[in-house]
């Protein structure tokens, strides 16, 4: 076993205490439990329960009743896009109203099915699906950052028995984000490089932490893994997410997740898991052109092994028990 040390994280600058003595606790405990509905009102046949749809998909492959994904928007929304910002002052405090967005999309008919265990032409349309939202709530020019995840299981907030995501566009950039993205910019203002390209350069040289990759993204355990068997997916080139991805863009991404969530649900114990598209933010105006170079697209998963303990929410301080190197053998070493 190798010892355990602190690691500096360069992309959200914090440092990450790795304790691998703990990493066969986590496995033991860890399991996916999924909520259990008398009804599933994203099966086909009852769309009424989820009211009209923004967008709806329908590949002969694997449609059922109508459809093969399609999105709406949350029955009961953390924002509201009917609102103006009204942003205002009440004393010493600044207040706004709930603006924003925030919709579903349930990613395949089919309900209580793994999502590795869906086809490659399945996990690809429903990335596709999500890009068209994407492009589609960039246009409204009170959006600042869209956030879109994936919460598969109790333990990671899921709720529903079901393979589907959240979009939600903010008023402005969540402060985490907003951080990792200034740290990108400044690296950029010192090197005039990508601090993201950089990183897949330094982990396709060391080769320690990568999981698995192809033509066209890297998969691996972040040098600094905040939490246990992190993965971080990153195209290999520097691309701008809003210039639209071609069809063998999102097909390759498709297989590198099934893969990687093939892999998880394996050799962890099929635990909860959050998965979390990060993009750049949307109407930057004068900081687009910086933001454009200096901000790398990125797909972040995190198996939810271990319960959140009070000096990581309030504190920021990571406790992980199992380094990057060990989880990154472990994962590559799983066949399917």
């Amino acid at each position: 076993m190798i010892e355990g040390s602190l690691r500096r994280d360069p992309l959200n600058k914090c440092w990450i205490i790795f304790a691998p003595e703990k990493v066969n606790t986590i496995i033991q405990q860890s399991s996916e439990k999924e909520s259990k509905f008398d009804i599933n009102p994203y099966l086909p046949g009852l769309e009424f329960a989820t009211g009209k749809d923004i967008l709806r998909r329908i590949n002969p492959a694997y449609a059922d009743k109508g459809w093969s994904s399609r999105v709406f928007p949350a029955k009961n929304p953390i924002l509201k896009i009917e609102t103006e910002k009204n942003f205002r002052g009440e004393g010493l405090y600044d207040t706004m109203s709930r603006l924003g967005a925030h919709e579903v999309v349930v990613e395949t008919p089919r309900s209580d099915i793994n999502f590795d265990k869906l086809s490659i032409e399945e996990i690809a349309d429903a990335y596709s699906i999500i890009m068209d939202r994407i492009g589609d709530l960039r246009k409204d020019s009170r959006f600042r950052y869209i956030l879109v995840t994936k919460n598969r299981g109790l333990d990671a907030g899921g709720t529903i028995n079901h393979n589907y995501s959240e979009i939600k566009a903010f008023p402005f950039i969540p402060p985490l984000i907003n951080r990792k993205i200034e740290n990108c910019k400044d690296y950029y203002r010192m090197k005039e490089r990508c601090l993201m390209c950089d990183i897949i350069d330094q982990e396709l040289f060391d080769r320690k932490r990568v999981v698995v990759e192809n033509d066209m993204f890297i998969a691996f355990c972040p040098y600094a893994s905040r939490y246990p068997f992190e993965i971080m997916i990153i195209p290999r080139k520097h691309r701008n997410i809003f210039e639209g991805p071609n069809d063998e863009m999102v097909k390759e991404l498709a297989k590198i997740a099934k893969t990687l969530f093939y892999k998880i649900r394996v050799a962890l114990n099929a635990p909860a898991y959050n998965s979390v598209f990060h993009f750049q933010p949307v109407n930057s105006k004068e900081d687009e052109a910086l933001e454009t170079k200096a901000y790398h697209w990125h797909i972040s998963i995190i198996p939810r092994m271990s319960n959140i303990p009070s000096e990581m929410i309030e504190a920021g301080i990571f406790v992980n028990p199992t380094l990057p190197e060990e989880a990154a053998e472990f994962l590559r070493n799983i066949r399917d």
